[in-house]
Order: structure tokens, then C-alpha cells, then sequence
């Protein structure tokens, strides 16, 4: 088993890996949290009040953070743990290679960023989605080399401040989903040789502009 030590004055997000749901009840970032061997963990950060049993009728719907978890049999429901921003300097206090996939959104001090690169050893996915970070940012997440999987939303990027993730040599999938942006951003892409997948949502750019970037990364789903 793997221990994961968090504040425990505080519920900081959930985990998941598998088989981690049981009783239809979410494994809570608080205390010490005991994980098998060998398991990928995902991890969400967010702070969370409290987290109680609910359920409806004979179809019982599970609530954390924006997901909808959906059961027949017992279900919980979590309530927002106030305004505070989350400091992710206690990444520090885990195993570096304990987290394969990382979610970040709204309420996360930017500044605690770097925190994460503690995680790189086994962190291969990475979400952002209305951090509102800028490109200062951009710099932590070159470090992460072993992402194969980045997508970001609702941040304050730079078609400039992008081209840091040209480190991300094992990047396969790529969503930058910045209406910050423009197709000039997208210049990183060509020097990703195992780029598989670019999502370019959000991003203003004109039908010509799509199809030469299309051109451009033959091989690449681009849309």
C-alpha cells in the first residue's frame, strides 16, 4: 500500500483509481489516504466542505465539482468548502510518482504552481480549466515530461507563452482551448513528433486558417 498524507484539517479534492468507489462514496483528499499498489491515481483538486449521503427516487446522483456520477444503490453529494485559494505546496508532502493525472480549476493559487512538478515522475495527464493562469505557468508544465495528455480552458495564455511546450516531447494529445489565443499559437505543435490529437476549441481563427493548419500536421487530428 502507498500513503498519501494530506492536511487534515481540510478536504483538498477526491481520488480515484480503480475500484477506489465504494459504497458509491468518493475517496476524500484529507488525512491519510492508503492506496493499493499499482493503480493509476487521478486526483481533482478542490476544496470541499462536506460530503453527504443522498439520493432520489431509485436512480441516486453523485455531485463533485462540475462531474455528475450517476448509481442505482446509495449515493453522496459534496458541498463547496468556501472561497479560500487552494496553496499546492502540500503536493510536496506526497510520493513524487503517486498522481498519473492531475485536475486543476478555479480557486488554485498560481503562484503554488511549481508545486506540481514534484509530481512529474508519473503524472501523464493534466487539466486546467478556468485556472485563469497565465504564461508564467506555461513554464511548470514544460517540466512535465512524461505528460502524454494536456488540456487547458479558461486560462490567460499567450500564442508566445505556448511555445514552452515544445519540452513536451511524449505529448499525444493536445487541447489548448484558449480563446487567448490564435492560430499562431499552434506553431508548437510542429515540433511534437508523437502529436496525435490537437484541439483548437475556442480559439478564433477563420475556416483558411483551419485547413492550413491542417495541412501542416498531416497525421494529426486537428479540430
Amino acid at each position: 500500500m502507498v500513503r498519501l498524507r494530506f492536511p487534515d484539517t481540510e478536504i483538498l479534492g477526491t481520488l480515484d483509481w480503480r475500484g477506489s468507489w465504494r459504497n458509491d462514496r468518493p475517496t476524500l483528499a484529507t488525512g491519510v489516504v492508503e492506496i493499493p499498489d499499482d493503480v493509476t491515481v487521478s486526483f481533482t483538486v478542490r476544496r470541499i466542505e462536506s460530503v453527504e449521503r443522498s439520493s432520489g427516487g431509485s436512480r441516486t446522483v453523485t455531485r463533485i465539482g462540475d462531474k455528475v456520477f450517476s448509481s442505482t444503490s446509495g449515493g453522496w453529494t459534496s458541498k463547496g468548502g468556501g472561497a479560500e485559494p487552494i496553496d499546492l505546496g502540500f503536493l510536496r508532502n506526497l510520493p513524487a510518482d503517486a498522481i498519473g493525472s492531475l485536475t486543476l480549476g478555479r480557486g488554485v493559487v498560481e503562484e503554488s504552481f511549481p508545486a506540481v512538478v514534484h509530481l512529474s515522475p508519473a503524472l501523464t495527464h493534466l487539466y486546467l480549466g478556468w485556472t485563469r493562469f497565465s504564461d508564467e505557468s506555461l513554464g511548470s508544465v514544460s517540466e512535465l515530461d512524461h505528460l502524454v495528455w494536456l488540456q487547458t480552458w479558461g486560462n490567460r495564455f499567450t500564442d508566445q507563452g505556448v511555445q514552452q511546450l515544445a519540452r513536451l516531447q511524449r505529448l499525444e494529445s493536445l487541447y489548448l482551448e484558449e480563446e487567448s489565443l490564435t492560430v499562431a499559437a499552434f506553431e508548437v505543435a510542429l515540433a511534437l513528433p508523437r502529436l496525435k490529437r490537437l484541439g483548437v476549441m475556442d480559439v478564433p481563427m477563420t475556416d483558411a486558417e483551419l485547413a492550413l493548419l491542417r495541412s501542416r500536421l498531416p497525421g494529426v487530428g486537428v479540430g
